[in-house]
């Protein structure tokens, strides 16, 4: 039996398990993911480390030397590499020398954002004047990047790359393919149910755990941001007519109920729930690729406190590029605004746009993923 490995450096959870088919894949190879959270994110191993997925294909990596003697022991035909991290360079070029073919996976794809130098100039305002927290942050970032001892760059190559959009195309060999959201999406996408609400997208932005792998303060604080979001969504539901339905974040484990006497939905069914939906209600999740492949509406939202945070203006971004209309739900005259604006308008042509560059490239045979790892394993 062909034995092929995962390389993660986010943790390996029950979500994880499943969307990489370790289930359907294990029948036919040993199946290794190998978690590197220990070396690269320490603090977020220590708090997340009891919600790991143990079973039995987890395997935690600790230093250079349990790797190298890892696969060193085994016969690897193939390493799928889930990480964008350039600390993986060095474990990239062992695989290298150890003659491994190594497939750069992307799980999805997102619009790159850069601020342009007015916005640059209006988030230095913002910062200086609004967020303190940040400011410490940066001043702690300088001061660790005089600490740090700038080593060469380590080469190394990938043999495939599993490309899921025009943006994600490099130099390398291409497998064209699509995103794992977009494997599921195929399973609703002959329903042509619309049912009268919308779709809350929750990003669980107070308390993500991403904060922690990154080491950047929060972008909001729980009861400004809850109230914020909880006004509009009344406002929404008096303004259209139309339920609202929360769709909770994979990682999110609320111990209170923040969302007012809204119905909530496990986030497996958010694909299910937004192919039947009449819109989707978004900060900056790539769930908005579901919208984008079932031509829902998407009404892209901000708050005060995130343009004044680490993220600001990168919804304003995505919406522009999607075409989708975006509110400042602290702004003034919010429920003025709603009756203005044609909020659930789509620009189709830039659906389709976004949906070449970063869901579905338009060479992909749209097989599930699985079975594209398959025929790369089976190809070796």
């Amino acid at each position: 039996m062909k034995s092929i490995i995962f390389l993660s450096n986010f943790g390996f959870f029950k979500r994880d398990y499943h969307r990489f088919e370790i289930k359907r894949l294990g029948k036919r190879y040993r199946i290794f993911f190998l978690d590197f959270t220990k070396i690269f994110h320490k603090e977020f191993f220590k708090r997340e480390k009891h919600n790991f997925y143990y079973s039995k294909e987890l395997i935690l990596i600790d230093s250079i030397k349990k790797f190298t003697n890892f696969i060193n022991k085994k016969k690897i035909e193939c390493v799928f590499d889930l990480t964008r991290s350039k600390e993986f360079d060095i474990f990239r070029r062992i695989i290298n020398q150890n003659k491994i073919k190594l497939i750069d996976y992307r799980l999805s794809l997102v619009p790159e954002f850069k601020r342009n130098f007015f916005l640059k100039i209006k988030y230095l305002f913002f910062v200086i004047f609004l967020n303190k927290k940040l400011i410490i942050y940066y001043i702690k970032k300088f001061i660790k990047s005089l600490t740090i001892k700038y080593s060469k760059k380590i080469k190394f190559y990938y043999d495939l790359s599993l490309c899921i959009g025009y943006k994600g195309e490099k130099k390398t060999k291409l497998i064209f393919s699509h995103s794992l959201d977009y494997d599921k999406s195929l399973n609703n996408k002959k329903k042509k149910i619309n049912r009268k609400y919308l779709i809350f997208i929750d990003q669980y932005l107070p308390f993500h755990n991403g904060y922690t792998l990154r080491g950047i303060p929060p972008f909001v604080t729980p009861d400004k941001y809850y109230n914020s979001v909880n006004k509009f969504l009344n406002l929404l539901e008096k303004n259209f007519k139309y339920s609202i339905i929360v769709a909770l974040h994979p990682r999110s484990n609320y111990k209170k109920n923040y969302f007012q006497n809204k119905k909530t939905i496990n986030y497996e069914k958010t694909n299910e729930y937004i192919s039947k939906s009449s819109g989707i209600i978004n900060y900056s999740s790539t769930t908005m690729g579901y919208a984008v492949m079932h031509k829902k509406p998407i009404i892209f939202y901000t708050t005060n406190e995130i343009n004044s945070s680490l993220d600001a203006y990168h919804v304003n971004f995505l919406s522009k590029i999607l075409g989708s209309k975006l509110i400042n739900i602290d702004g003034k005259n919010i429920e003025r605004q709603l009756i203005k604006k044609n909020l659930l308008k789509i620009d189709h042509l830039k659906y389709k746009q976004f949906f070449h560059d970063y869901i579905c490239h338009i060479k992909s045979d749209q097989k599930p993923n699985y079975k594209k790892i398959i025929k790369i394993i089976e190809n070796n």
